[in-house]
């Protein structure tokens, strides 16, 4: 008699035992599922980024080579702007 209730305790035992890994295994797949989600969206959100990266850099580097440009162009405006001035009041009609 003892060992029959001893190897239904037994039995209870694991299956409780059996149960609870099981609800744990169970929300651990989800969390698993749930972190698969989660990197599946901020793999997309960097190739987003990427992509939006490269798009400034090559419209950037336009921009830059556009300012360097226009610098070099006023730098050169700036000084026939000067020339001029001088000559017209340093030269052979002073005003």
């Amino acid at each position: 008699m003892d060992v029959e209730r001893t190897i239904e305790f037994m039995l209870k035992n694991q299956a409780r035992s059996d149960a609870r890994f099981n609800a744990k295994f169970d929300r651990a797949d989800e969390r698993f599922r749930k972190a698969e989600a989660r990197l599946d969206r901020l793999e997309r959100v960097v190739r987003l980024n990427n992509r939006v990266v490269s798009r400034l850099v090559r419209y950037g580097v336009s921009l830059r080579s556009d300012i360097r440009r226009l610098t070099k162009a006023q730098a050169e405006t700036d000084r026939i702007l000067k020339t001029f001035l001088r000559s017209t009041t340093h030269g052979n009609g002073r005003h």
